[in-house]
């Protein structure tokens, strides 16, 4: 089993009916919708890992032994600027993924409940 890229992976798999590793190697063997939800999972997976990169940089930053003087507390502030622009970046892909999982959502529980429909046939004498 692979590790989980995010976590919406089961959400993701759920509405496209392949899993996480068979979505991202699909190319043009599934649907449209299924491929809009491949790529803003594929940027939000590229987005949380930028995300963990940059506060494990904050953290080297702020752990380093040295003096706590101007120079450190620049440094710190710059990182954390960063960080920050990178965790807006990552909140947008994320919005982006779930507002296309709610539409695939919405879709396949409408065509779900069409085929549920029980169709009366009315018969004249």
């Amino acid at each position: 089993m692979s590790a989980s890229l995010t976590r919406f992976d089961s959400r993701v798999e759920a509405a496209t009916s392949l899993g996480i590793a068979a979505l991202h190697a699909a190319q043009d063997a599934i649907g449209d919708t299924a491929a809009r939800i491949r790529d803003a999972h594929q940027r939000l997976a590229l987005a949380e890992t930028r995300t963990a990169f940059e506060l494990l940089r904050l953290r080297m930053v702020a752990d380093r032994q040295r003096r706590v003087d101007d120079r450190l507390l620049d440094d710190i502030s710059t990182q954390l600027e960063v960080l920050e622009d990178i965790a807006t970046a990552r909140d947008e892909a994320e919005q982006d993924l779930l507002d296309l999982l709610a539409e695939a959502e919405q879709q396949s529980s409408t065509a779900a409940a069409s085929a549920l429909a029980v169709p009366v046939v009315v018969r004249s004498r």
